[in-house]
């Protein structure tokens, strides 16, 4: 029997592990497991945990609706996985790569462990286009600037697989009533509170489907429409892609195929746009796959010696959407109300605390990774590196996005 161990890729369709699981014939079991030192640790707001659990939740349904079962955990991953194992007599796990520095380590202990008791573990590119080393340069060595990347990238998109079935049934699903599921926790049990958000993006498979097929026409006049706080111009879809409830490649190939059918340039270059985004996404995933310090250190070492300012009152200031730029204090209240930030205002509010404040990029970081619901360390990391000059293809480090120039341009 095979477990089937979803984590970031909350979905049946196009799903790589699940696919593969079923493809062998064997019996399966899908499980989900609730981490508490996971949800409790930075990188886990209360936006994000309510997304996820949701979308366990809809998982779950899916699954139910199937005919089968998911089972729920919560405790340590390698001590829930070996109780699965001597509970139901798996000798596989499936499940699909993350490739966060913390993310990589456990799955190499957890492998590591459960392999010296015969059970075989194997994972599955799922949660990008392309990975790891897929695109390296033509000396052999990974892309620091994107632009090379990308157009390596959109070269090689023909190589992305056509969508995995998505199961129609659950006859070959593991199905003991005995074996024990706990209930979704709550977010008051890891001290979270999401009344204060006002969140705008709904969880769950249906709805990233759904949150696709919203974007398909308004993705025509991406490339004008996105650089406009005030307007639904940009696709809600990060906290989905996030959470695996809408597979990356059926977005990608979605709009590689409209923009195939479009008639005007203006729909051609926005929808273009729109997927360069996604490669920006996988070229930062590939950054953090080689580079793994820059989770916690500058990519560049050139940087590491700038006399930042100490996170004080103004950094206060900043969080609070209290600093007295009207476009900076709208996006950190944008944040603080909604759990979401428009792109152009993540880089502006990131270009202030940087390079107006002078204040270390980490702690920005941090505080958008506790109130995004789409935070995602590969593109949050990059993106702020980007804007504080200490990353991988930045802009100059003289350059600045002046708050008030913003204001008046967009």
């Amino acid at each position: 029997m095979i477990l089937v161990w979803f984590r970031r890729d909350l979905r049946l369709s196009d799903n790589t592990a699940l696919a593969a699981a079923l493809e062998t014939g064997e019996e399966i079991l899908p499980v989900f497991i609730f981490s508490d030192n996971l949800i409790e640790s930075e990188q886990f707001g209360a936006p994000l945990t309510h997304f996820f659990f949701e979308s366990v939740k809809s998982l779950q349904q899916n699954i139910n609706f199937l005919g089968g079962k998911l089972c729920l955990r919560r405790g340590d991953f390698q001590s829930e996985l070996a109780k699965l194992i001597a509970e139901t007599g798996a000798t596989q796990i499936f499940y699909n790569s993350d490739y966060e520095p913390n993310a990589v380590l456990r799955d190499e202990n957890i492998t590591q462990f459960l392999e010296n008791q015969d059970v075989k573990v194997k994972g599955f590119k799922d949660q990008v286009v392309f990975e790891k080393s897929e695109l390296l340069s033509g000396s052999g060595t990974p892309y620091k600037v994107f632009t090379p990347y990308s157009k390596l990238w959109w070269s090689r998109l023909l190589e992305m697989p056509n969508p995995l079935p998505r199961p129609t049934t659950a006859s070959n699903w593991y199905k003991n009533e005995e074996l024990k599921s706990v209930e979704i926790p709550l977010l008051s049990d890891f001290g979270l509170d999401i009344s204060a958000y006002n969140l705008q993006v709904e969880a769950g498979e249906k709805a990233g489907r759904a949150a696709v097929n919203s974007f398909s026409e308004k993705g025509a006049l991406y490339k004008t429409d996105r650089d406009i706080p005030s307007i639904q111009g940009t696709s809600f879809l990060s906290a989905h892609l996030r959470a695996g409830t809408i597979s990356v490649r059926e977005v990608v190939r979605h709009f590689n195929k409209l923009k195939a059918a479009a008639i005007t340039e203006e729909a051609q270059t926005g929808y273009f746009t729109f997927i360069n985004e996604l490669c920006w996404r996988d070229f930062y995933f590939q950054i953090l796959h080689h580079f793994p310090h820059v989770a916690e250190q500058n990519f560049s070492p050139n940087y590491d010696h700038v006399p930042w300012n100490p996170p004080d009152e103004k950094f206060e200031a900043w969080k609070n959407g209290k600093t007295g730029y009207p476009i900076v204090d709208a996006a950190m209240r944008q944040l603080n109300q909604y759990g979401w930030m428009h792109n152009r205002l993540r880089m502006i509010a990131a270009s202030f605390l940087t390079k107006h404040l002078l204040i270390h990029w980490k702690h920005g970081e941090r505080y958008f990774a506790h109130h995004l619901v789409d935070y995602d360390m590969a593109a949050n990391n990059g993106g702020w590196q980007w804007s504080a000059s200490t990353g991988t293809d930045a802009q100059p480090y003289f350059r600045v996005f002046n708050p008030t120039a913003q204001s008046e341009k967009f």
